[in-house]
């Protein structure tokens, strides 16, 4: 079975076939729920999050340009429902206090995962510190490997403010770091 364009199957879905709709998201179901989760900080609103976003992404298909990145343009829906959910519930001061990461790639190599478990929580806890603009840059940039394009794209700002937010978060992250370290060196010492 030959693999459709997205464009195609933009094509399909906005002439009424429907099940071209999932064919069409299957590829990023996975990371925009972790990106919504990691915005958020609550699975559960992560998954109304990605819901909203979804429906968002149905009912304005028809407004997705041709030849552009429906993946950047899928993510912006939902980092942008993320934001919304946020503002309503006004979850800036405790954003990530629960935070952890989900596991959606069950199946990979165990022995990785283990050796990654403990540097994986340093960084969860150092995206604490983050604001909301710093994490979704990071997160965008570092963790789903978008390009400094792609995710002004997405955040909707210019590429030097990706770049400032990604420097900052970068900062923040590394200092942080180093003092989750420093107090697992000494705590080792005693």
């Amino acid at each position: 079975m030959e693999m459709k364009s997205e464009d195609e199957l933009v094509e399909e879905v906005l002439s009424g076939d429907h099940r071209s709709f999932e064919l069409l998201l299957q590829p990023y179901r996975q990371g925009l729920l972790n990106m919504a989760y990691r915005l958020t900080g609550n699975l559960e609103e992560a998954k109304e999050v990605c819901q909203e976003a979804l429906i968002k992404v149905y009912r304005h298909l028809g407004k997705f340009k041709k030849g552009r990145s429906f993946k950047s343009w899928v993510y912006r829906i939902t980092v942008n429902s993320a934001y919304d959910s946020l503002r309503k519930k006004k979850k800036y001061e405790d954003l990530l206090e629960s935070q952890k990461k989900v596991d959606l790639n069950a199946g990979h190599d165990p022995e990785k995962q283990l050796l990654n478990t403990e540097v994986k929580a340093k960084i969860e806890t150092c995206l604490k510190d983050l604001s909301p603009r710093e994490k979704a840059t990071f997160l965008l940039r570092d963790g789903e490997g978008f390009s400094i394009q792609e995710a002004s794209e997405i955040l909707k700002c210019s590429s030097i403010s990706v770049r400032t937010h990604l420097s900052r978060a970068r900062k923040k992250i590394r200092e942080q770091f180093e003092k989750i370290n420093f107090a697992d060196t000494r705590e080792v010492k005693r």
